[in-house]
């Protein structure tokens, strides 16, 4: 097991974490920062890819 174990983990978690706060501001605070809103769900989805293909290439790591 190495450092990077896992790295996938936490860009996946970002990726939620961002876009619940994305979803939140696009709905309740829609009058004072619904456009951020919208910015926010876009980087959040952004760190999801990231995350699920560090995790689909460590995938193949372990195949090999």
């Amino acid at each position: 097991m190495g450092k990077d174990t896992g790295n996938y983990r936490r860009f996946i978690f970002i990726g939620i974490i961002i876009i619940a706060l994305g979803i939140t501001f696009t709905t309740t605070l829609k009058d004072t920062v619904g456009s951020l809103g919208t910015v926010l769900v876009a980087v959040g989805g952004l760190f999801f890819i990231i995350g699920m293909s560090k995790k689909r290439k460590e995938d193949e790591q372990k195949n090999k």
